[in-house]
């Protein structure tokens, strides 16, 4: 991981990027939790079922294709820009790998010790170091996320898998290069990276990194 894949924001940037609609965080322990794991307040979320969420060509405008790269975008996690996220719709957990864990300005107590057996691809097994919660924004939604903490090198930072999805009720599309989801301002998305997609996967491809 670079530095330039981690851009920690001072707590009046921190306010001032999560105004979002009628959603203002201006209450300063929203920041300190952020800090320390603990679960941060966010807009109370509505059941916008009567909401359709579609990806149409004219979004492919801008995406390099054709191409097979897989979804990877920056968020805010706990208080830091974060880069090289992939969106996995494969995978059964929210996986933060502890050099990005260890760059996040963490109080060790955020750390919930509780090893978790992860069984990779080709099926080896792997014991994370225990699980933590941060808070994870995305256009105006500031939601908790449950990770699991793995300590092995990957070409990501942060994997968000089904739980994250789920919870957000997102639609990602590797073919759009976005991820769309409902908030109380109507339907947002996070557009994919494909330089950064493309990067972990040569990285990937030499062998310097494990796939989980």
């Amino acid at each position: 991981m670079g530095v330039e894949d981690i851009q920690v924001f001072s707590d009046s940037q921190l306010i001032i990027s999560q105004v979002q609609g009628d959603y203002q965080a201006k209450n300063p322990s929203m920041i300190s939790n952020a800090r320390n794991g603990q679960e941060a307040e966010g807009p109370k979320r509505l059941l916008l079922g009567t909401y359709e969420i579609s990806c149409t060509a004219r979004e492919q405008d801008k995406v390099l294709a054709p191409h097979h790269d897989a979804l990877v975008i920056s968020l805010i996690v706990a208080n830091c820009l974060v880069k090289r996220i992939l969106v996995d719709n494969g995978s059964s957990s929210n996986i933060i790998f502890h050099s990005v864990f260890a760059d996040l300005w963490l109080e060790p107590t955020a750390l919930t010790r509780k090893a978790t057996p992860l069984v990779g691809f080709s099926g080896e097994v792997k014991q994370t170091l225990g699980e933590v919660l941060l808070p994870v924004y995305a256009e105006g939604i500031n939601q908790a996320t449950k990770f699991l903490v793995v300590d092995c090198p990957s070409s990501y930072n942060v994997i968000l898998g089904r739980p994250w999805i789920l919870d957000m009720g997102a639609v990602p599309s590797n073919l759009h290069q976005l991820v769309k989801f409902p908030t109380p301002w109507g339907i947002k998305a996070v557009k994919g990276d494909q330089e950064n997609a493309r990067s972990c996967y040569q990285t990937t491809l030499k062998g310097k990194t494990q796939v989980l």
